[in-house]
C-alpha cells in the first residue's frame, strides 16, 4: 500500500483483443523455441503442396530454421540494437529550469535500473519529481526504498503501450503544470524503447531529454528486447507515430 502522499492512479486491468493479439505475435516472433519449429513446418507444408522432391522437402526446411535462427543471434541483437539507437530524434539544448522524471519500462530488471537512475537525479538536484508511467505500485515502491520522499513520486498504472505513456502523462502534467511553463522531461527507460518512447513524448509537444538506464539482463533478454522493440518502431513507423 502506497503512502497517501504519493500521486497515484489506478486503472483496471483489461486488456483488448488487439493487445492480446499483438502480444502473442510478439511472443512468437522473439521466442525461437515457438517461431523455429512453426517454420518449418510452414515450410515443409508448402514443400509438400508444390509436390518438390524429397530432397527438397528435406533441405528447405532446414535452411529456413537456419536462416530465421540468426534473429537470435548477438550479430543480429548488436545490429538491431545500433539502428534502433539511430532513430533517437535529435537532442534538445540543456533546459535551465526544473525537469521531471518520467519512467517507462515494464519488468523487474528495468524498474531496478530506471528507479536507480531517477532516484540519483533526485538527489542531485536534476529533477524536482518522479513520474511512472504505466508500471505497477511496486515501482512507486522501490523509489520509496531508495529515499525518495512520498510527496516527489506519481504515476499511474493506466498506460498500455508507450503511445499511452506519453499522452496519459502529458495529460498529467498539463493538468498539474500551466501550459506556459511546462517542464522539461527527462525520460528513462531501457536503451531499447528509448529512441521510440522519445519520438512519442515529443509529439505530446514536450521537451525530452532521453537517458538509457541499462537493466541487468542475460543475452536472451536482450535479443528478446532489440526484436519486440524493432517490431515495435516499424509498426509506429507504418501509424505515423514517428
Amino acid at each position: 500500500m502506497l503512502p497517501s502522499a504519493v500521486d497515484w492512479t489506478s486503472c483496471p486491468v483489461g486488456p483488448t483483443a488487439w493487445f492480446s493479439l499483438r502480444d502473442s505475435l510478439l511472443q512468437l516472433l522473439t521466442t525461437p523455441a515457438l517461431l523455429l519449429p512453426l517454420l518449418a513446418s510452414l515450410v515443409l507444408l508448402l514443400c509438400a503442396t508444390a509436390r518438390l522432391g524429397w530432397a527438397w522437402r528435406a533441405l528447405l526446411p532446414g535452411l529456413a530454421v537456419l536462416l530465421a535462427s540468426l534473429l537470435y543471434s548477438p550479430l543480429t541483437t548488436a545490429g538491431l540494437s545500433d539502428w534502433l539507437d539511430s532513430q533517437m530524434p535529435p537532442p534538445h539544448p540543456p533546459s535551465p529550469g526544473p525537469a521531471l522524471a518520467v519512467l517507462v519500462g515494464r519488468g523487474p530488471e528495468i524498474a531496478a535500473a530506471t528507479t536507480a537512475q531517477a532516484a540519483r537525479l533526485l538527489r542531485q538536484g536534476r529533477v524536482q519529481q518522479i513520474y511512472v508511467s504505466g508500471d505497477t505500485p511496486a515501482t512507486a515502491q522501490r523509489l520509496l526504498e531508495l529515499g525518495v520522499p512520498p510527496g516527489r513520486i506519481s504515476g499511474d498504472s493506466c498506460a498500455s503501450t508507450t503511445w499511452e505513456n506519453a499522452s496519459l502523462t502529458g495529460a498529467w502534467i498539463r493538468h498539474q503544470t500551466a501550459a506556459s511553463s511546462l517542464p522539461a522531461i527527462v525520460l528513462i527507460t531501457d536503451p531499447w524503447q528509448l529512441p521510440r518512447a522519445s519520438r512519442a513524448f515529443e509529439r505530446q509537444q514536450l521537451t525530452v531529454f532521453p537517458l538509457a538506464a541499462e537493466p541487468a539482463l542475460l543475452p536472451a533478454q536482450r535479443n528478446r528486447l532489440a526484436l519486440r522493440e524493432s517490431a515495435a518502431t516499424l509498426l509506429y513507423g507504418l501509424q505515423g507515430r514517428l
